[in-house]
């Protein structure tokens, strides 16, 4: 029976961290728990629960998949995004969605096309073309991006109920679509964790593992790319690179949240959590006024303790 309750309970640990980092952080500093904080700790963790999910969908896809990507495209559209001007500022807003969706689409294909057509191992597919894509952001830009963002991008910044904005609500319903509609109730989704588990039972079953398996690749980059435009739209303005530390914490978040990195196994719900505990715990080292060399020692010691508890996690049967 307890088992069965703890495979039950995938977000469980990430719940009992949130519990007890909120209870820390009010100790740390008594405004911490303010309508003010709790509502900037939704705007920054909503952005890295967007990376989580096209994380997450690489990570479940199996195959040692790792999508090191993920920071370089956020950092991409968030350049060149922006630039996207047609007619009124809605008009633009408009266009600029479909188009920062595509820009990370055609990374993540290039990714999955080199992972399984050409069979180059994920994390050094995924690195170089992190290293591509930030060669042709500095190219393009020739290192110095001059990016206005529109008001109605900047918007979504903006107060909806309470402490919650729009930012954080269009990502809790994107994320419910996404969980519900794509990861469970999908034919693909089902794929997905089979391929996961075991890409020779995937075949067995009629499945083709390298198609589901590439589109894994090419939805992490989409939404990677929409990721980055939600990122300049709260920020309010671009810099080259400044995405660069969303591509580790989207890796530890959705560890964090209950997917295994053997794959086949995983939530983007869970990886939401996740994203909030990791948003937390900054924000807690922010609030002790630790210098950011300490505070970037403390995040990657506990991204490391992290990572070995999930190896040694144990593997699932091939």
């Amino acid at each position: 029976m307890s088992k069965v309750k703890k495979i039950n309970n995938p977000y469980l640990p990430a719940i009992i961290g949130v519990i007890l980092l909120l209870i820390l952080g009010q100790f740390a500093t008594s405004g911490f728990l303010s309508m003010n904080n709790i509502s900037s700790i939704l705007m920054t963790t909503s952005i890295l629960t967007m990376a989580s999910i096209g994380q997450a969908a690489v990570i479940i896809s199996g195959d040692s998949g790792l999508d090191m990507s993920i920071g370089a495209i956020m950092s991409m559209t968030a350049l060149f995004g922006p630039m996207i001007v047609l007619g009124s500022g809605v008009t633009s807003l408009i266009a600029m969605v479909p188009a920062t969706i595509l820009m990370g689409a055609v990374v993540g294909l290039l990714n999955g096309i080199g992972v399984q057509i050409l069979k180059v191992v994920p994390l050094v597919m995924t690195l170089i073309m992190s290293n591509v894509v930030n060669g042709f952001s500095i190219l393009v830009t020739k290192g110095q991006p001059s990016v206005s963002v529109i008001p109605e991008l900047q918007a979504i910044s903006h107060t909806l109920i309470g402490p919650l904005r729009i930012l954080p609500a269009i990502v809790i319903v994107l994320l419910i679509l996404l969980e519900v509609l794509f990861l469970r109730k999908s034919r693909y989704g089902r794929s997905l964790f089979l391929a996961g588990n075991n890409v020779n039972a995937a075949n067995l079953c009629g499945i083709n593992s390298k198609g589901v398996i590439i589109l894994a690749y090419v939805f992490a980059g989409a939404i990677a790319g929409l990721a980055g435009l939600m990122l300049v739209g709260y920020a309010g303005t671009a810099q080259m690179d400044m995405a660069s530390e969303y591509t580790m914490l989207s890796v530890a978040a959705v560890v964090i949240g209950g997917t295994k990195l053997t794959g086949g196994k995983g939530t983007f719900i869970g990886g939401a959590l996740g994203s909030l505990v990791l948003i937390l715990i900054t924000t807690i080292l922010q609030a002790l006024n630790m210098a950011a060399g300490l505070r970037s020692l403390i995040q990657g010691i506990i991204l490391i303790a992290i990572l070995i508890a999930n190896s040694r996690a144990p593997k699932l049967r091939q």
